[in-house]
């Protein structure tokens, strides 16, 4: 996991933020998904965009691409520049408020790459991060001790490096917080 707090400057961040809340060339998405036998609406609303003809599917639910829009193209070069790994595939999370979140999950579709690479917009919110215990540094198989976790505070412009298929969530708070967007770019086989 790696973690660049100041990744996009304050006026940076904020501009990104204003450019999604009153963009015309895209619309924000409300999903439902099946939850044992019962429809669920989503808790955000999600956007898409990636190479083109690439399909993304989560939730029994396809996110198929169409291109990515000029507007991202810069974006995208420079979280790529950031990590050292091209990126195929951008989801984005929009949650209008605190009780807008994201439950506890792994992305571990298959034919996706472990690695995302997260931009935080907006209002600082907490993410955590379950990690497997390991033996020891050469050993990557879990062993039977707890799971420990890892909680950041995702402020504006932050950029986070973590492996999704490791479980994460992004908490609902109580507290008074405005909107935030989250920009989790990864890498899809075509």
């Amino acid at each position: 996991m790696r973690f660049i707090e100041d990744f996009l400057s304050p006026i940076q961040a904020s501009d990104w933020l204003h450019k999604f809340e009153r963009a015309d060339w895209f619309r924000w998405q409300r999903e439902t998904f099946s939850i044992y036998g019962r429809q669920v609406e989503a808790p955000r609303s999600i956007a898409w965009f990636g190479d083109a003809n690439l399909n993304y599917r989560y939730t029994g639910i396809d996110h198929t691409t169409e291109g990515w829009p000029e507007p991202l193209q810069g974006l995208r070069r420079d979280v790529e520049s950031a990590v050292g790994q091209p990126f195929n595939f951008l989801l984005m999370n929009r949650y209008a408020n605190g009780a807008e979140h994201m439950g506890w999950h792994r992305d571990d579709e298959q034919g996706c790459s472990a690695l995302i690479a997260s931009v935080s917009l907006g209002a600082p919110r907490r993410f955590c991060v379950e990690h497997d215990a390991v033996a020891d540094d050469s050993q990557r198989e879990p062993t039977d001790s707890p799971k420990s976790r890892t909680t950041l505070e995702l402020g504006e412009g932050s950029l986070l490096l973590f492996d999704g298929r490791q479980r994460h969530c992004l908490r609902p708070t109580k507290k008074p917080c405005g909107p935030r967007i989250n920009l989790t770019f990864r890498q899809i086989a075509a």
